[in-house]
């Protein structure tokens, strides 16, 4: 039951371990959530001079240390994701969060302030916690305050304790079925495992039936390990049974994400049951990501089975790094090529208007401008 304690207590409060002594802290990153059950927690936490040039996100605590402030931030602009994944249950630039007896509400905000529908419809998100503060239930409603679903297809996150001391989720829809964790995940009831900090190490598959069972990719269990910054640096999936399988969507035994000194992911491969790397089910050998100082990430590049290039885009920003000013497709050799995610252009430019709008323009390779209609 301890562990089980002190995930609560985590959640319960919402706190990092450097969140006691003021109502406002800086962290390059927020730790990986795989389900809305955990807290945010911030990591490699950064002062308030070094905020002023970096991408980071700014939590804002109560006087009984609950977060009810989470901003992504460079200085004081607020950004966007900007394609950089830090955890699954991160969908606005900005989250609010407020407290009422029994429940836990969180909202959503764009770049400019205005609070927005995040993840779908979902313009609130509510919880209902316990005497004790634990959180028991999620719901999602839309802005006439309506029950609504997420992207995932989930309105309900129910929570209960196992009996050794861990978590069993569900999640339903709006006609009251269960369904999986997310569309590509398909693990239905999950019993989620932590560490004594708090951390989610063990994703176990229950089905619909409340038994251990594997899913049409023989995958039953998720195991997740971190580095001693709190880095996602690697996920193993087995068998219901313990036995190691390739599976879930990537098709791989373990998955590994590479980080630089800065928390920063620059790279991800993944290898089979016996310890050779293999391409995940999307065709990519490995992933390559590079960022500025800014902490801004400027390339993609990804390689096929063989070893051979696959693609790579090339990022542009304004000084400020608040926007993004250019996308350009690159061929093995370096050089701009057309490619059809682009619309078939080998570069995309991008001009703003008064209220942040993006207005794109296309160019060929050859630097011609092409007549392509915006969505």
């Amino acid at each position: 039951m301890k562990k089980l304690l002190v995930a609560l207590a985590i959640a319960n409060t919402c706190m990092t371990s450097h969140a006691f002594a003021e109502n406002e802290k800086h962290f390059r990153h927020i730790m990986f959530r795989e389900t809305p059950f955990a807290p945010y927690r911030g990591i490699y936490p950064i002062n308030e001079q070094k905020s002023e040039a970096v991408t980071h996100y700014e939590f804002k605590y109560d006087d009984k240390q609950r977060v009810t402030q989470i901003t992504r931030k460079i200085d004081d602009h607020v950004i966007d994701s900007m394609g950089v994944w830090d955890s699954f249950i991160w969908f606005a630039p900005q989250v609010k969060i407020s407290y009422l007896p029994g429940k836990e509400v969180h909202t959503y905000f764009n770049t400019k302030g205005e609070q927005i529908s995040a993840h779908g419809a979902v313009w609130q998100a509510i919880y209902q916690l316990g005497t004790s503060g634990n959180r028991q239930s999620l719901e999602f409603f839309d802005k006439a305050g309506k029950a609504v679903e997420s992207e995932w297809h989930v309105h309900r996150y129910e929570w209960r304790p196992s009996e050794d001391g861990h978590v069993f989720e569900k999640r339903f829809n709006l006609a009251g079925e269960q369904v999986t964790l997310r569309p590509e995940f398909k693990f239905h009831e999950v019993k989620l495992e932590y560490d004594n900090d708090g951390k989610l190490v063990f994703v176990r598959n229950f089905g619909t039936k409340h038994q251990p069972i594997n899913n049409d990719s023989g995958a039953g269990i998720d195991r997740i390990t971190y580095d001693l910054n709190g880095n996602f640096i690697r996920w193993q999936v087995y068998g219901k049974d313990g036995n190691p399988v390739e599976g879930n969507r990537p098709r791989v035994h373990l998955g590994e994400h590479l980080y630089d000194s800065k928390g920063n992911k620059i790279g991800l491969r993944g290898f089979d049951r016996f310890g050779k790397q293999i391409a995940f089910s999307w065709g990519a050998l490995s992933h390559v990501y590079r960022y500025n100082e800014q902490g801004i990430q400027t390339e993609t590049k990804s390689y096929k089975a063989d070893g051979s290039f696959q693609e790579h885009f090339v990022y542009t920003f304004s000084e400020q790094g608040t926007r993004r000013t250019s996308l350009t497709a690159l061929d093995a050799d370096g050089n701009p090529t057309n490619d059809p995610r682009l619309k078939g252009a080998a570069k995309v430019t991008y001009q703003y208007d008064e209220q942040g709008r993006a207005e794109p323009s296309f160019f060929d390779y050859k630097g011609k401008e092409l007549a392509v209609e915006s969505e």
